[in-house]
């Protein structure tokens, strides 16, 4: 009888390494794909961040009189990049409805802005809401900044508990 329950135990034990086993694949599995949507998110946030100072020094540098057409290309494809992701920039697309619905008012606002710029070109600064205006647009890329943060911590926090999960599951292996 002793070798009886033994042998249930020992099969017990089996399965119960074999569960932790599956758990602890899926949980890697899971940490590698986590890993992966995190890299590039703070690229991300730094041209979210790049837009932003870069659309300042454009209007600083066309209310002065200097047009700057290579400068408004490159914040276009950044803008692009950041909406959609970009191989030319290495800029991944976040997967988070809030932050691309920011980054679409972003984008029609650009517009807007350059449309402004051009008026600037004619009628002077001051002649124009283009101040007002880049104001405005500032702080849609201070929101957009800070929702690719909120996504970029949020994908990191679910990273730290799965890893406090691996390490619960080998203890218990």
């Amino acid at each position: 009888m002793n070798t009886s329950v033994a042998k249930k135990a020992s099969q017990a034990v089996r399965l119960l390494m074999m569960v932790l086993t599956a758990v602890l694949i899926f949980f890697f599995i899971n940490v590698m794909l986590l890993v992966s949507d995190i890299q590039g998110t703070a690229r991300v946030v730094n041209y979210a961040g790049l837009v932003r100072g870069t659309t300042q020094r454009i209007v600083k540098l066309e209310d002065a009189g200097q047009p700057q057409d290579d400068l408004l290309k490159a914040v276009d494809s950044y803008i692009n990049g950041l909406r959609y992701g970009s191989d030319d920039l290495n800029l991944v697309r976040l997967d988070d409805d809030e932050y691309q619905t920011k980054m679409t008012e972003l984008a029609n606002y650009f517009d807007k802005l350059c449309a402004e710029i051009i008026r600037v070109r004619e009628v002077g600064y001051e002649n124009t809401d283009i101040i007002s205006m880049s104001e405005e647009f500032f702080g849609i890329c201070d929101d957009a900044t800070r929702l690719a943060e909120d996504y970029s911590q949020e994908k990191a926090s679910a990273l730290n508990y799965l890893e406090g999960l691996v390490i619960i599951d080998i203890v218990a292996w």
